[in-house]
């Protein structure tokens, strides 16, 4: 049995990770052998994503202390929480691929990225979605779309305004 000490360290990790955390993913961890968390982990260690698996009085303190009630009901059985720190929607990727290989295993419960929290279901959709730097290239190149197409037209413009002045005064030339 752990001490009254141990079990206030490990709430206040838990609170730490739960307040920086943009993505957190609370999975069920039952029946999953070593060898497949261990490649888990590593995937998302390689994300910089920490794999936890908690103690659920324990977690259930932590996120009540800090605000977060709706992960209480969810923390049921073996439970797994990945926490993202950069990219919040990086679990889903790497839960939806562990998924493809591993029918029934690591069984999403819920899922709360940037403020919002998913379903299960919905959760999985994020992994669909592309990474932020990804999303900020396109609106970029969304953005500098139209000044390219308003160069390019005045570009075509003066050309051919160029090229009209250029006939013009090679007309007059050969009249002289």
């Amino acid at each position: 049995m752990s001490t009254k000490l141990e079990r206030t360290a490990v709430i206040e990790d838990l609170e730490k990770k739960f307040q920086d955390a943009s993505g957190i993913f609370l999975a069920d961890n039952n029946k999953i052998d070593v060898e497949k968390v261990t490649k888990l982990r590593s995937d998302f260690r390689k994300q910089g994503i920490k794999l936890v698996v908690v103690k659920n009085t324990l977690a259930k303190q932590a996120a009540k202390r800090v605000g977060k009630e709706e992960f209480i009901p969810f923390f049921k059985g073996s439970t797994a929480v990945a926490f993202a720190s950069k990219d919040g929607t990086a679990p889903a990727k790497i839960i939806r691929d562990f998924q493809k290989d591993n029918k029934n295993l690591l069984a999403l419960k819920l899922a709360f990225v940037d403020g919002t929290y998913f379903s299960a279901e919905d959760a999985l959709k994020l992994a669909d979605i592309p990474s932020r730097e990804v999303l900020l290239a396109q609106l970029l190149g969304c953005l500098q779309a139209p000044m390219g197409n308003l160069a390019g037209a005045l570009n075509g413009i003066l050309s051919k305004l160029t090229g009209t002045l250029n006939a013009l005064k090679d007309k007059k030339s050969a009249a002289q």
